[in-house]
C-alpha cells in the first residue's frame, strides 16, 4: 500500500515537472527568458535530477546575462549526466566567452567531442580555445577539421584566415590563396548590386562598418577620422555591428551624421538599408576579425568598397575594391600580389592614434630604482611563437640580471609553456600576469623599461599604448601587413632606430637600449611630446590625407580625371 502511495507521488511530481518543462519550452520560443527561466526552474524543484532542464536554464540565464547562474546550471546538468553534450558545450562556449577560462573550456569542449566526434560547435570552440591559449597551429588544425566536415561554415573559415596570421613559419602564397577561396566560396557568389558611374557629388556619402564602435582597442584609431572629417565634403555613417554600447559609443555616435544599428539585421537587410542611404564609399574595419560583416559586403551595396584599420592582410573578395595602407606597413611592390584588393597608400600613416584619456603619467625609468633592466611584452600570447622565445631567452642571456614580464598569459599551461620556450633562463627573471582590467593595464607600464614587439604578427594598438606611457618598443620588419604594424608606427613617431632588419639586430638593438639607462630616461621623459608632434596624432592632417584618397577614387569612379 505504501509502495503503491509512493509511486503515484513520484508519478505526479514527474508530471508537474513535465507540464512546467513544457511550459519553459513555450516560453523560451516566445523569446521570453525571463519567463522561461521560472518555468525551468519549477521544474527543476521537482525534478532536481532533469539533466536537460538544468541545460536549458543554464542558455536562458545566459540569455538574461545571468552568467554566474548559467555556469552553476550546466554544472549541474553535468553532474545529473555526464555524456549530456549540448550542456559540455555550452559551458565551454560560456567559459570562453565570458570568464576565459579557456583551459577548461577546452576540457568541456574535448568532452563532448570523446562522446561525438563530429560535434562542430566543439571543435571550432576548442579551435578558437587552444588560439587563445597561444597553441596556434593545434587550433588551426582543429579548424581545418571542422571544416572539412562542415565546409559551409564561412565563421569557421574566417577564424582560421586569422589565425594564420600569427603563424611563426607562414606562407604567405598559400595563405593568400586560401584567403581567396574563402572569397569564392561564401562572398563571390552573392546576389550583388548594379551601380553606374553618375556626376561627382561634392558631399561625398562614406560609411563605416564595425563592431569595435565603443570601448575596444580600435575605437582610439577610428575616433580621430570621425572627429576630422569635413561636413562641407562628407557626409559620415556609422553602421554598428555590435549590441554593446558605452561612453565611447556616445561620443562617436555624436560625431556621425547617421548612426544605424544592423547587429539585428541579416546581410541581405543590412545591405538593403546601406543602398538606400545612397552611400558613395563603404569602409570594412574589421576584415577577417570578430565581429566583420564582410558578407554584407559581398552584395556590393556601395558602388566602391574599401577594407581599413582592422586587417593588415587581404579579404580574398572580389568586392571589396581597396586595402588602404602606407609604405611603411606594406612596401610598394611586395604585397600587391598577394592581395584581391588595389592597395591605397597614403602618403604618411596608416593609423591615427589618440592618446586614451584614462593614461596616467608617465613615471621615472623602472631601472634606476631596482637595479635591473625589465623588458616585457603586453601582447596577445598567440603572437609568442617558439622563434621568439628564443630570441627572448638570448636577449635575457645576453643582459645580465635583466627581467621579462609578459602579460596578459590566460593560465598556469600558458605560463609553463613560455618558460619552456625561455630554456636556460632562471624562473625568478621571469614574470607573468593574466589578464587584467584597463587600471591594472596601465599600472605595469611603471615596471617597464623596455618593451619586445613580437613576430611576425608585430602588435598595433599595443605598440602605440606602450610608446605613450614613455617606454620604447623593439620591431623585427617582416614584409607585409600584420608583421610590419611596428614598422610604420615606429617610423611615423621618429624611432627608426627601434626597427630591426634580422633577428640578430634585434637582440642587438634592445641589447644597446639596455645598457645606456641616461638615453632610455631621456626617450622615456621625450616620447608624449614625440608623439603629440608626429604623424601619429595630427588628426586633421591624417584626415585629410585619407579624404583625399576618398576623393581621388571616388573621383575616378566617376570618370572625372584632370
Amino acid at each position: 500500500m505504501l509502495g503503491r502511495m509512493l509511486a503515484g507521488w513520484l508519478s505526479l511530481r514527474a508530471n508537474s515537472a513535465l507540464r512546467c518543462y513544457r511550459r519553459a519550452t513555450a516560453a523560451r520560443e516566445r523569446g521570453d527568458w525571463a519567463r522561461a527561466v521560472h518555468w525551468y526552474r519549477r521544474a527543476l524543484a521537482q525534478r532536481p535530477d532533469h539533466a536537460e532542464a538544468q541545460n536549458d536554464l543554464g542558455v536562458a540565464l545566459c540569455a538574461l546575462h545571468e552568467y554566474a547562474g548559467a555556469r552553476a546550471a550546466f554544472t549541474q546538468a553535468l553532474a545529473a549526466c555526464a555524456e549530456l553534450v549540448p550542456a559540455h558545450v555550452n559551458l565551454g562556449q560560456l567559459l570562453q566567452s565570458e570568464f576565459r577560462d579557456y583551459r577548461n573550456a577546452i576540457g568541456h569542449y574535448r568532452a563532448a567531442l570523446a562522446i561525438d566526434p563530429g560535434q562542430q560547435q566543439a571543435i571550432t570552440g576548442l579551435g578558437v580555445s587552444l588560439y587563445e591559449c597561444g597553441e596556434v597551429e593545434e587550433a588551426i588544425a582543429c579548424l581545418r577539421e571542422a571544416l572539412q566536415d562542415s565546409p559551409a561554415d564561412a565563421l569557421v573559415h574566417q577564424f582560421m584566415l586569422f589565425m594564420s596570421n600569427a603563424l611563426p613559419q607562414r606562407d604567405r602564397q598559400h595563405w593568400y590563396a586560401e584567403h581567396c577561396r574563402w572569397g569564392r566560396r561564401y562572398a563571390d557568389v552573392l546576389p550583388r548590386y548594379t551601380h553606374t558611374p553618375g556626376p561627382v557629388r561634392r558631399r561625398v556619402h562614406i560609411g563605416y562598418v564595425s563592431a569595435d564602435l565603443r570601448e575596444h582597442a580600435t575605437a582610439n584609431f577610428i575616433h580621430p577620422i570621425l572627429a576630422c572629417h569635413d561636413p562641407d565634403l562628407f557626409e559620415v555613417f556609422c553602421y554598428t555591428n555590435s549590441a554593446e554600447a558605452d561612453a565611447v559609443t556616445g561620443k562617436m555616435q555624436r560625431l556621425a551624421h547617421r548612426w544605424r544599428a544592423i547587429d539585428g539585421l541579416d546581410d541581405a537587410a543590412a545591405a538593403q538599408l546601406i543602398r538606400a542611404d545612397g552611400i558613395d564609399i563603404l569602409i570594412d574595419v574589421s576584415g577577417h576579425t570578430s565581429g566583420n560583416r564582410l558578407l554584407l559586403f559581398g552584395r556590393k551595396p556601395a558602388p566602391l568598397q574599401v577594407s581599413f584599420l582592422g586587417y593588415l592582410n587581404t579579404t580574398g573578395m572580389k568586392a571589396i575594391d581597396y586595402r588602404i595602407s602606407d609604405s611603411y606597413a606594406d612596401p610598394p611592390g611586395v604585397s600587391d600580389c598577394v592581395h584581391t584588393e588595389k592597395l591605397l597608400r597614403l602618403p604618411r600613416t596608416l593609423w591615427c592614434y589618440r592618446p586614451p584619456e584614462d593614461a596616467p603619467p608617465v613615471s621615472e625609468l623602472p631601472a634606476l630604482r631596482r637595479g635591473h633592466v625589465t623588458f616585457a611584452s603586453f601582447n596577445h600570447i598567440a603572437k609568442l611563437n617558439p622563434r621568439v622565445l628564443e630570441l627572448w631567452a638570448d636577449l635575457l642571456r645576453q643582459v645580465p640580471g635583466s627581467r621579462l614580464l609578459v602579460m596578459a598569459v590566460p593560465d598556469e599551461g600558458a605560463a609553463a609553456r613560455i618558460r619552456r620556450g625561455l630554456a636556460g633562463i632562471d624562473e625568478d627573471r621571469v614574470s607573468t600576469l593574466g589578464r587584467l582590467g584597463r587600471a591594472g593595464y596601465w599600472q605595469q607600464f611603471a615596471a617597464v623599461d623596455i618593451a619586445l614587439d613580437p613576430f611576425p604578427y608585430a602588435g598595433g594598438a599595443t605598440t602605440c599604448d606602450t610608446l605613450w606611457m614613455g617606454v620604447p618598443v623593439v620591431t623585427l620588419a617582416g614584409d607585409y601587413g600584420f608583421s610590419r604594424s611596428g614598422v610604420t608606427i615606429l617610423a611615423n613617431a621618429g624611432l627608426s632606430h627601434l626597427i630591426a632588419q634580422t633577428a640578430e639586430d634585434y637582440v642587438g638593438l634592445a641589447r644597446g637600449l639596455a645598457s645606456d639607462l641616461e638615453g632610455l630616461t631621456r626617450l622615456r621623459a621625450g616620447m608624449r611630446e614625440r608623439l603629440r608632434s608626429s604623424p601619429l596624432t595630427d588628426a586633421s592632417a591624417y584626415a585629410r590625407d585619407l579624404e583625399s584618397a576618398y576623393r581621388d577614387i571616388w573621383r575616378d569612379w566617376c570618370g572625372v580625371h584632370d
